[in-house]
């Protein structure tokens, strides 16, 4: 269940990122992409 989460919210994000035109929009993206993936890796790798 964790991982299909992690996909389907990295989706998610991806796809607003791809349909971003502005670098207003794509900064604050990039930045919350970051810190979802830091944080959903260390949630993974204490699943594991």
């Amino acid at each position: 269940v964790l991982e299909l989460g992690i996909v389907v919210h990295s989706v998610i994000i991806g796809i607003a990122l791809g349909a971003s035109n502005s670098p207003c929009t794509i900064r604050p993206l990039i930045a919350a992409l970051s810190f979802h993936q830091f944080f959903e890796g260390m949630g993974l790798g204490g699943c594991i």
